[in-house]
């Protein structure tokens, strides 16, 4: 589609979506404008009806004026006024009047009208008839219409006054412009009362938003809440909240790479002496070997450096992954995916691997999140109990109510107090005598249980070396399984 195709279909109220000013402002505009021309309007039909029926009135008035100059003798009518007098009875300044008075038969009493009566079903006597008629020359007429029989022997006559609705329109326009002038003249006042009352109680936002842009990376103070109108407290506290949030967040990663970079320090410290080392021994004899020794320090060192770099960059991806597309997966399946293979990881290590799995098996657990992630805890847990917990290390699968419970423990030596109060902070090792080790494994396992709306806890328990255990609330879906089918229930090992 060309760009103005584009144009032609953007949003006519498009406008007033960038400015919460407009957005307000159309509303409260829009309804004084409704209420406005509703009022002048109703006010207009009511006058303009009330105008109607007053000038009905004095039309009959007129009619009533020239009945009483009738007279009847013997039951014949006569008109005892002159004509002249006649005349002055309906004049009127603001519009011609004209009048008939005859009989019923048709004989003429007085007057310069001609007029055919409506069919009118029975009425009373001196009861006024209203219609409305147009004249020879096109002139719309408001006629009242009287039939006067003193007697029943008497003869009938009617009494006929019109005059010209001229008058009536002028009236109403006058109204009119008595109503919606000082409403159009209120409009141009109201208005910009409303729009500049609008801007001053939405200057709080503005000052409150100016803060906010003025907020950087080195500044994350909490907004005042002092002068914020009671409306907007609530987002000043969220507000304040986040800020806290991010604050920690940027202290934790600047002693996150601080950290790191102490970490990385001593291997590349490390590889650059024994580089060093090499160097000088090739400088000093060209064709002397390469000495095996040094050559496999320096393969240790670059395997750590290797390693705690790999764990910095999990450590750092937990996050982003966890991101992304969540999928629903099977808890129980995702835990135990990863036993098959550590387990040659512990025989090679002179260890044993044992797996317990205590839960229902006419149940399973659904979570939501990433599969691999939690894979991932599982392979780190089971990675440092190999590497320094006991000989026999045990993965145990149980539940309760709606949560899967997961632990990984060993028979080592019992943690201090003080191992298990700093085991879960980054870069932290204990005092195994293994330099192997960056201290982000337990950390990493963490974030990634936390994400999972999880949690992960060091259980001491008597006997035991470590004991590792995670809880994570899953969506549990009861299944049918044959009753001659096991119950699934065992220990493998």
């Amino acid at each position: 589609m060309s760009e103005r195709g584009n144009r032609l279909n953007l949003n006519p109220l498009g406008w007033i979506k960038p400015s919460l000013l407009k957005q307000l402002m159309l509303p409260v505009v829009s309804l004084w404008v409704a209420c406005a021309v509703l009022a002048t309007s109703t006010a207009y039909l009511l006058a303009g009806r009330s105008t109607s029926t007053s000038f009905d009135r004095l039309l009959a008035d007129d009619a009533q004026a020239l009945s009483a100059q009738l007279r009847w003798n013997d039951g014949v009518a006569s008109f005892a006024a002159s004509k002249e007098t006649a005349d002055s009875l309906v004049f009127d300044s603001l519009s011609l009047s004209h009048y008939s008075v005859h009989t019923e038969s048709g004989r003429k009493l007085v007057g310069d009208l001609k007029l055919d009566i409506p069919d009118v079903e029975q009425r009373h006597e001196q009861q006024a008839i209203f219609f409305d008629h147009l004249s020879r020359h096109g002139t719309p007429l408001r006629v009242v219409a009287q039939r006067l029989q003193p007697a029943s022997g008497d003869e009938a006559v009617w009494v006929i006054v019109a005059e010209s609705k001229e008058k009536r329109r002028q009236v109403k326009d006058e109204i009119a412009t008595a109503i919606f002038l000082p409403a159009l003249l209120a409009g141009f006042l109201i208005i910009p009362l409303f729009y500049y009352s609008i801007r001053r109680a939405l200057s709080p936002a503005r000052q409150l938003s100016a803060l906010v842009v003025a907020h950087g990376d080195d500044n994350l103070s909490p907004l005042p809440v002092e002068q914020v109108p009671q409306e907007l407290r609530e987002l000043v506290a969220h507000t304040n909240s986040l800020l806290q949030r991010l604050q920690a967040s940027v202290t934790e990663q600047r002693r996150f790479i601080a950290d790191a970079a102490h970490q990385l320090q001593t291997p590349m410290a490390g590889i650059r002496l024994l580089v060093g080392d090499m160097r000088r021994i090739q400088k000093a004899d060209p064709q002397q070997p390469m000495d095996a020794e040094v050559l496999a320090q320096l393969d240790e060192v670059a395997t750590r450096g290797a390693r705690m770099v790999k764990q910095l960059l999990a450590y750092a991806r937990v996050a982003e992954d966890s991101a992304a597309e969540p999928e629903r997966f099977d808890a129980v399946e995702a835990v135990l995916e990863p036993a098959p293979r550590w387990r040659s990881h512990a025989e090679a290590a002179g260890k044993t691997l044992t797996v317990q799995n205590h839960v229902d098996p006419h149940q399973e657990f659904f979570l939501q999140g990433s599969p691999i992630l939690l894979g991932e805890v599982i392979s780190n847990l089971l990675d440092n109990a190999i590497r320094y917990g006991g000989t026999h290390i045990a993965l145990l699968l149980h539940h309760h109510e709606d949560s899967l419970i997961v632990q990984v423990q060993d028979d080592g030596p019992a943690l201090d107090a003080q191992s298990r109060e700093n085991l879960l902070l980054p870069f932290w090792r204990g005092s195994h005598g293994k330099p192997e080790g960056s201290g982000l494994g337990l950390s990493i396992a963490q974030r990634i249980v936390e994400r999972l709306g999880g949690r992960f806890a060091l259980v001491n328990r008597p006997g035991l070396g470590a004991c590792v255990e995670i809880t994570l609330p899953c969506e549990v879906q009861r299944l049918e399984i044959d009753a001659t089918s096991g119950d699934g229930d065992g220990t493998s090992s």
